[in-house]
């Protein structure tokens, strides 16, 4: 499963070797690292720059400011709240904005939330980027202290996901 990672991760690295033609691949990869207790966790998500300007563009009906794309921040939560929602028991988590960091022609978006002591079960609809790119793959690696990684993969038209973890 790192294998896998490491090279999702030079495909989204090496993005800046790509032209100004269409790339071809539409794939994000995410982690989500949940905390034992009910400090926070923290969710990474690597994006193509491009991409999510023009999801921005979609999602904002058509305006977007040419300011820099990591100064959006209400506007960047907005959409991946609604794209990206998620629960903990059942219960929807709020996401808070952490930061963005431009790696080439990548984006690595950061958030967090507070996840909460008795949190068991986590479900995640991860759809983002599809009312777009109808052949975006999205990978989603859970991570937890004590549990092995766990890794989900969304498509157009999938539907939540979930996993479990025993204990607190």
């Amino acid at each position: 499963m790192c294998l896998i990672s490491a090279f999702l991760w030079v495909c989204l690295s090496f993005s800046d070797l790509s032209t100004d033609i269409d790339h071809g691949i539409y794939l994000s990869v995410s982690e989500v690292s949940l905390s034992k207790d009910n400090s926070k966790s923290h969710i990474n998500v690597k994006i193509f720059s491009d991409d999510f300007e023009n999801i921005l563009r979609l999602y904002n009906k058509g305006k977007l400011s040419p300011t820099d794309i990591c100064a959006k921040e209400s506007l960047i939560l907005s959409y991946f709240t609604k794209n990206m929602p998620m629960k903990i028991n059942e219960r929807y988590i709020k996401l808070q904005w952490s930061g963005c960091e431009k790696i080439g022609n990548s984006l690595s978006l950061h958030f967090s939330f507070t996840r909460p002591a008795d949190g068991k079960e986590l479900k995640i609809k991860a759809t983002f980027f599809t009312e777009l790119f109808p052949s975006q793959q999205n990978i989603i690696q859970i991570k937890r202290e004590g549990s092995a990684n766990r890794f989900l993969k969304f498509k157009e038209g999938d539907s939540w996901q979930t996993v479990s973890f025993s204990g607190k």
